[in-house]
């Protein structure tokens, strides 16, 4: 449960005229969670009916492959991509394995969705609100990952630098290099042709 300082801290994610009962649910099924550089928030096998909203802070997700490889798949800021969950639910089919680490000392809203959902599902404006950040979600990611795989490595860097100019100055230069499946040293000459 959240003090009162934390409480109106998590009110300005939502607007503001959702169900006061929203809120209390909210209210009362909010962990604010400190973590530090290289804390894991979650891994899949955790328990997955809940939310997760970095506050402050940046983090990786990872997946590992069944020969234990491990690639960095996407990147979250508390202005990018923030809200957090287990997108591979009931992915009994999967042969990958994934987690998210802290990329830096972090600050992450921890919602019991459980029993949140019993007031969400009747709240208007909270449903067309949630819908709204998910489908946004959905369109970034689907568009880094249409670049990453249409683009030629050079072409991608190219373009995310100036599209996501922050993600290289957040997140470690072996994670980018990861998530665009080349060579730490591969990715060096790739940035020093461009510059």
């Amino acid at each position: 449960m959240l003090d009162e300082r934390q409480f109106e801290r998590l009110l300005t994610i939502f607007p503001n005229d959702i169900a006061p009962e929203l809120k209390e649910a909210f209210g009362e099924n909010t962990n604010l969670i400190c973590l530090k550089k290289g804390d894991t928030v979650f891994e899949e096998s955790d328990s997955m009916f809940k939310g997760y909203y970095i506050v402050s802070g940046s983090c990786v997700r990872y997946v590992i492959s069944p020969s234990g490889d491990e690639r960095a798949i996407m990147f979250h800021t508390e202005d990018f991509l923030q809200m957090l969950g287990n997108m591979h639910i009931k992915s009994d089919n999967s042969s990958v394995h994934y987690y998210i680490k802290a990329n830096q000392n972090t600050e992450i809203f921890e919602f019991n969705m459980h029993e949140i959902q019993k007031y969400a599902l009747y709240d208007k404006t909270y449903a067309l609100f949630a819908i709204q950040k998910l489908v946004r979600i959905f369109a970034i990611q689907n568009q880094i990952l249409n670049h990453l795989t249409g683009l030629s490595s050079e072409d991608f860097l190219k373009w995310f630098i100036k599209n996501y100019a922050f993600i290289f100055q957040r997140f470690s230069s072996k994670d980018i290099a990861s998530f665009m499946n080349v060579t730490p040293t591969w990715f060096s000459l790739l940035k020093r042709k461009l510059s």
